[in-house]
């Protein structure tokens, strides 16, 4: 199959993002490939996103434009995965830009490595910017058997997020992403597709451009909706034991990141119901303290503050600083 032969589908979950939904949909349709489905699901937007996608189906036969009853974005892009017939997928988020040659890049890796997965980099779009070219003067590297998983587990090779990837769509046609959970479906999404054994080309070009809102960079106020990264925690757990129960000792690095990412967002909050949460979380990290592969520097010394029980000094700080 010649590479211009090649359909690529591309799912685009649409809600409230009126100001940004142009330079999105534009960066795709200008895309140096053009074999393209471009499917756009509007999730009951309550702008004028609605009218903006059919304004654009007008325009390019390519576009597919769906309304449906808010389902949020992991509906979103389940509706979408349902409606593609391309040979491969890939998934951009309303409020963000790709790369003018994107698609180009990652297909000819996928078809010359003949490779399940293509995962690339990002980097954060700030309003004034432009997008920049992407260069193909890099680096790839390519993973099979266990190594996928064992990356998803370890946090590294942009295991965190469900774009900048390109994914042989026979590979991940049964796979869907969990809705009703509104923290780490990206990630719990990459899991399972790495727990298939993918044959995985990472490549650290820049193809994806991850907009930044205003106000986005503020802290986020502890609420129910973060247990869900607790939740798909559990779940990967699970699976690990089932599917390589040789690698369980590589979730203990991973259990404490995530009790990491709890607490950090608990300093936010002084709700007494969290307390008992609170208290798991530090006992967690202490327990697999020894395990802990840091993914930065912060969680470096958070998981040093919490090991020698300075976290409520920590939290008062957090708070002062941050939240009063």
């Amino acid at each position: 199959m010649g590479e211009n032969k090649v359909l690529v589908s591309i799912i685009v979950p649409i809600y409230g993002t009126e100001k940004y939904l142009h330079a999105c949909v534009d960066s795709i349709i200008n895309q140096t490939y053009k074999n393209l489905e471009i499917i756009l699901v509007d999730d009951q937007s309550p702008d004028r996103c609605p009218e903006i996608c059919d304004e654009y189906e007008k325009k390019d036969k390519r576009i597919k434009v769906i309304h449906q009853k808010n389902k949020g974005v992991s509906g979103a892009r389940n509706t979408g995965i349902e409606c593609a017939t391309g040979s491969y997928i890939m998934f951009v988020d309303s409020d963000d830009e790709i790369c003018f040659d994107t698609i180009e890049v990652l297909l000819k890796d996928a078809l010359e490595y003949d490779a399940d997965v293509v995962s690339a980099e990002f980097e954060l779009l700030n309003q004034k910017d432009s997008i920049n070219e992407s260069s193909e003067q890099c680096q790839r590297k390519v993973y099979v058997d266990d190594k996928p998983i064992i990356l998803s587990l370890e946090g590294k090779e942009n295991t965190g997020s469900a774009c900048a990837k390109l994914y042989k769509f026979d590979f991940v046609r049964e796979l869907r992403f969990v809705e009703g959970k509104h923290i780490g479906e990206d990630i719990f999404y990459v899991f399972q597709c790495y727990l298939k054994k993918p044959v995985l080309v990472a490549h650290n070009i820049t193809v994806y451009k991850q907009n930044v809102r205003i106000g986005s960079g503020s802290k986020q106020v502890f609420s129910d909706k973060f247990l869900s990264i607790l939740y798909f925690l559990e779940r990967k757990k699970e699976l690990i034991s089932i599917h390589f129960p040789e690698l369980m000792k590589n979730t203990y690095s991973l259990e404490v990141r995530n009790n990491l990412q709890i607490l950090d967002v608990l300093c936010s909050t002084k709700d007494k119901r969290y307390l008992q949460l609170q208290r798991k979380c530090i006992k967690k990290v202490c327990e697999l303290y020894e395990y802990h592969n840091p993914a930065n520097a912060h969680h470096e010394k958070l998981a040093w503050i919490v090991k020698h029980r300075l976290y409520n000094l920590y939290k008062l700080a957090v708070r002062i600083k941050y939240y009063m």
